[in-house]
């Protein structure tokens, strides 16, 4: 291995920070950058209203292989698994602007500005976690973090939201489709997930397609804010100290 290569392995492997890429366009409102940090968080969001977004299903906190992990309530909403009943049984938090969406706007995500402790460059999520400080703050933003039941956030992948022919109802008696890289979900949610993308266009400038944008729209007037959106986004500015004024207005 020659000087040159050596050099940059040790660079890039123990002095991540001094090679911390960030556009000049973009100002982190907040000072949390730990994605697995926003979760524990958001059990204190949500440490009365336990229920998933997409099908509202209860959920509790239980010991599960000496760990403490959020139970789905089938029963309570309905839900059937459709394949994947492990992922199934627990609630994970979802970004409803898909890391996907919001990585690609970052080089990390695109370039392979990474090293590996062998030499070999990498890009993409991890790249990013490592390197990343505006990725970091867009990964760990709380307002974009919802609870979802881990099969329905799997499937949905990084798929945009639409409206989908037909209600097969695929996962029981859950209001969620996903078809054609789509996912549609229930009508009462609709406006919350239109207001989490202008925030993370607005803070993060995370693009919204024309297409997206009139839906949202749609969405955003159709599904007026109601009091647990409010009281959500009260409790998460007083955690991460910045507003979602599509929510709260600065004047409120």
């Amino acid at each position: 291995m020659n000087m040159k290569k050596l050099f940059l392995i040790i660079l890039f492997v123990f002095f991540p920070a001094l090679h911390s890429f960030s556009d000049d366009n973009v100002t982190i409102p907040h000072n949390n950058t730990s994605f697995s940090k926003s979760k524990k968080l958001m059990q204190q969001v949500y440490y009365d209203y336990q229920y998933s977004f997409y099908c509202g299903c209860e959920y509790s906190y239980e010991l599960v292989d000496k760990s403490i992990k959020a139970i789905v309530n089938e029963e309570s909403c309905g839900y059937i698994p459709r394949k994947n009943i492990n992922r199934g049984r627990y609630i994970e938090w979802e970004h409803v602007v898909p890391a996907w969406a919001f990585g690609h706007t970052r080089k990390c995500w695109r370039e392979e500005l990474c090293i590996n402790s062998k030499g070999n460059r990498y890009k993409g999520r991890k790249c990013c976690e490592k390197i990343d400080n505006v990725f970091k703050a867009m990964e760990a933003d709380m307002y974009n973090l919802y609870p979802a039941v881990g099969e329905l956030n799997a499937d949905r992948n990084n798929f945009r939201y639409g409206t989908i022919d037909g209600e097969e109802r695929e996962y029981g008696a859950c209001d969620f489709e996903v078809k054609d890289k789509a996912a549609e979900p229930k009508e009462d949610i609709r406006g919350d997930i239109a207001r989490t993308y202008f925030y993370m266009e607005k803070t993060y400038n995370v693009p919204i397609s024309d297409k997206q944008r009139k839906l949202f729209e749609v969405w955003d007037k159709q599904d007026k804010i109601d009091e647990w959106e409010i009281e959500r986004a009260k409790r998460i500015e007083k955690i991460q100290g910045n507003r979602n004024t599509f929510i709260i207005k600065d004047d409120e």
